[in-house]
């Protein structure tokens, strides 16, 4: 069975986006799919892609609000279209705002359980078949759905209590698929960062956390990965 190798990036942007998607381009993929919800960030993201490496990696972007599933189902099925379904999938969308607990309005802790857990689920539900399919159809493929996130599920923070509550949802997500799917040879990894990241922190530097997610990536067995604990 042939297929398509095929990142797709969900949470383009500078930081441990570019540095993941980066590396892995680098590594495996000769095809890209950028989303994020700003033009002027996605353009900055495709030239930064092909300075690390190089023009020969295809590059589609979408600016979309992935909170809006009928647009972002439409620029999967646009970026589907272009390059088949993808190998892995890179989630690294977030919003990353002050929201105090019990003054935060509710409909902004709904838009970021949209962003957080519900897209995040509709891709998943998506892509997962053919993941499945990979996994038993090709022993050197290596599907697999990787997201972002941080101590925030075990160690909330009040201040940051709507980010805090929806990447608990979000992790508990990721286990279940793990739980379910790992055993079918898809790769489910959850990248955690306990911390601010810095260029000048040396486990916390997007370069030091793409390194780890790839190196998860090719020999890892556990869902979880603690970076900079």
């Amino acid at each position: 069975m042939a297929f398509q190798k095929t990142l797709l990036v969900i949470g383009a942007g500078p930081g441990i986006g570019r540095s993941v998607t980066g590396l892995f381009a680098s590594k495996r993929y000769n095809n890209v799919v950028l989303i994020a919800r700003r033009a002027e960030q996605l353009k900055l993201e495709e030239a930064a892609l092909t300075e690390a490496v190089g023009s020969h990696v295809k590059v589609k972007s979408y600016a979309v609000d992935i909170a809006n599933l009928d647009a972002f189902t439409k620029a999967l099925d646009d970026a589907e279209t272009a390059f088949g379904r993808p190998e892995c999938v890179f989630y690294n969308a977030a919003r990353v705002l002050p929201s105090e607990l019990l003054t935060h309005d509710v409909k902004e802790i709904e838009y970021d359980f949209k962003i957080t857990v519900s897209a995040l689920y509709a891709v998943v539900q998506r892509e997962m078949p053919n993941l499945v399919r990979i996994a038993k159809a090709d022993s050197s493929a290596k599907p697999a759905v990787i997201v972002t996130s941080s101590a925030l599920p075990q160690q909330p923070i009040p201040q940051l209590f709507a980010l805090s509550l929806v990447k608990a949802a979000q992790r508990n997500l990721m286990e279940s698929l793990s739980m379910t799917y790992g055993p079918q040879g898809v790769h489910i990894g959850l990248i955690n960062v306990g911390g601010p990241v810095s260029p000048t922190d040396t486990e916390r530097s997007p370069s030091n956390i793409a390194a780890k997610t790839w190196e998860w990536f090719s020999d890892g067995e556990s869902f979880e990965v603690l970076i900079g604990y």
